[in-house]
């Protein structure tokens, strides 16, 4: 058998320190706090895993002046702490600074036991016009050795079945999802279903770590390969640990879901009968008929939600 253990943390950002780098110290401090506190804690833990964008905290206005090379200050610190538990570390996410001035990318790096970066993964699918950061165009897969392969999603990527099935088709057994999402980004209705389906079509665990109240909902969550939920965080600041069980993702992908189902292997000889099973793929995406129904682009700034709103918003917008 082959078990992750795994540290949610379920920790929202202290610091509203108008000195970014103090506030990024200040928020990294309390990080390092629960590192020490469940490494002491518990040493079987493997991998202690963070919310999305908890180091820079959310700051809507300076998001782009929080954004910092990775390698960089804040990484480094993060490799000499892996380094010094020995502990494997998925940090949430942070703004990575992009080749050009001005823009970043919403970024998640996992930090070996080592010290070292071993995975990137740059956030794909934006929610604009929420969040300003620019794509990336990869879903790597890190084989943590001698435990199983592991992999990113960042928040919305979750709302995408291509994220996830992208994962899972290169081997992805655990997918760690750092989040930030408050209740009135759809509440539970959104949140949890998420997880759950994501997990069941891909036959794997996933893993999704929330800010706790006021500014996300909580609930972080990890889901077995079958759609159980195996522990659930309310919605207050703490953290819990998992043991994940990855021949259980061997069992279910090979002899099926519930015994019988196997949707993957299924997938597989769908397509090799000649079933369409990915026509939208083939033709692309961006020439489905539906495209053609839709009136207006997607808004990528508040501008574009004002400019491209019915009338009777716009009324609204104008109050």
């Amino acid at each position: 058998m082959s078990y992750l253990n795994l540290a949610l943390v379920q920790i929202a950002s202290p610091s509203n320190n108008p000195d970014i780098e103090k506030r990024k110290q200040e928020n990294y401090e309390k990080m390092e706090y629960y590192l020490n506190t469940i490494a002491n804690m518990n040493p079987a833990v493997d991998l202690i895993a963070f919310p999305e964008l908890y180091l820079n905290g959310l700051d809507p206005e300076n998001w782009y002046q929080t954004a910092e090379s990775i390698p960089g200050p804040l990484t480094n610190k993060l490799c000499e702490k892996a380094k010094e538990l020995k502990k494997w570390i998925a940090p949430g996410s942070m703004f990575e600074k992009a080749e050009t001035e001005g823009e970043a990318y919403n970024t998640a790096i996992l930090i070996s036991p080592e010290g070292e970066i071993v995975m990137k993964y740059r956030k794909v699918f934006i929610p604009y016009p929420l969040e300003p950061s620019i794509p990336g165009d990869d879903f790597p897969v890190y084989e943590i050795p001698n435990i199983g392969k592991v992999g990113f999603m960042i928040c919305a990527d979750g709302h995408y079945p291509e994220a996830a099935r992208n994962l899972a088709l290169k081997g992805a057994e655990v997918i760690i999802k750092p989040t930030l999402q408050g209740d009135w980004i759809g509440g539970q209705r959104n949140n949890l279903p998420i997880a759950i389906t994501r997990a069941v079509e891909n036959q794997c665990f996933v893993v999704s770590i929330n800010h706790p109240n006021p500014i996300g909902m909580g609930h972080s969550v990890a889901v077995d390969p079958e759609g159980r939920i195996i522990e659930e965080l309310g919605d207050s600041e703490s953290f819990t640990i998992v043991y994940l069980n990855l021949d259980e993702v061997r069992r279910v992908r090979e002899y099926g879901s519930m015994g019988m189902f196997g949707f993957l292997k299924m997938l597989k000889e769908f397509k090799e009968s000649g079933k369409p099973v990915d026509e939208c793929y083939q033709i692309g995406i961006e020439a489905a008929p539906i495209y053609q129904t839709f009136e207006t682009p997607n808004a990528k700034t508040p501008a574009d939600i004002r400019k491209y709103a019915p009338q009777t918003q716009q009324k609204t917008f104008s109050v």
